[in-house]
């Protein structure tokens, strides 16, 4: 980790960065670490050599053995990006299939290589896509793309996802961790981690909440943020042309009764 922004390797080059169990629980383990340590400001998530992730590892049986194992339960179990309140970035560096894929939907921003091939090709093993793609991948990109890519399970590259809306933008393979990385100092260097980690939630809430309610919600906590010390100090340091230093915490108690609301999918 270095500048506040720590990178999650997906790393069994080897094996394309297939999945195994061990390895989705130590993603797991890494991404509670990044939401709980105050030094974290933005996650990058991206693989090993020039793969993202192929997807669960079939030769090392991902779903029958880890049923038998009494590792069932393990997606279930899974803290995902959307479940902390930090910006996290997939850098797909090369090739996403599966949940290769259905992971990085769970990220807030998507880099991807304009030349990778992906593909969520569950229907071609007899079963149906897991994350919850089924709701993320037709927010993203509309029920027609959805329903073409989960029905069919056929490629795509990373220029379609960039036209799909599946991915913020496709860049040169060599280009995609420079590129998540640029983006990453950005929010460190000029956003408030405290605004950033409010705004993270209201939008993952806003696809579940009725208008009135979500902007009801959002000027309570606009108000509530104004009032307090990173607001004056955002102000100072842009009339000053100064960074910014900022004090506030997500562990900080807020004036609104944010508590009372769902903060995840839960």
């Amino acid at each position: 980790m270095s500048e506040q922004i720590a990178t999650i390797t997906l790393d069994r080059e080897k094996h394309r960065n297939a999945w195994t169990v061990p390895m989705v629980r130590a993603l797991s383990d890494a991404l509670r670490w990044c939401a709980n340590a105050d030094e974290v400001r933005v996650v990058i998530l991206t693989g090993s050599g020039n793969f993202f992730s192929v997807g669960a590892d079939l030769a090392e049986g991902f779903g029958a053995s880890a049923e038998e194992s009494g590792e069932k339960n393990v997606l279930h179990d899974l803290v995902t990006p959307r479940h902390i309140d930090k910006p996290v970035i997939a850098a797909i560096n090369g090739d996403a299939i599966g949940m290769g894929v259905t992971l990085s939907l769970l990220c807030d921003i998507r880099i991807v290589a304009t030349d990778a091939r992906m593909a969520i090709p569950m229907t071609r093993l007899g079963v149906v896509p897991e994350l919850g793609s089924h709701w993320t991948l037709p927010r993203l990109a509309g029920l027609t793309v959805a329903s073409e890519l989960i029905l069919t399970g056929r490629r795509f590259s990373g220029v379609e996802a960039e036209r799909w809306g599946i991915c913020t933008r496709a860049v040169p393979r060599e280009e995609v961790e420079k590129e998540a990385l640029a983006m990453a100092r950005e929010i460190v260097s000029r956003t408030a981690p405290r605004a950033v980690g409010f705004a993270k939630r209201l939008l993952l809430d806003s696809l579940e909440d009725r208008f009135a309610s979500s902007m009801a919600y959002e000027s309570d906590l606009f108000i509530a943020l104004a009032r307090e010390s990173d607001a004056f100090e955002g102000v100072s340091a842009f009339l000053e042309k100064r960074p910014p230093r900022w004090s506030g915490s997500l562990e900080d108690p807020i004036a609104v009764p944010y508590e009372d609301r769902a903060i995840s999918d839960e």
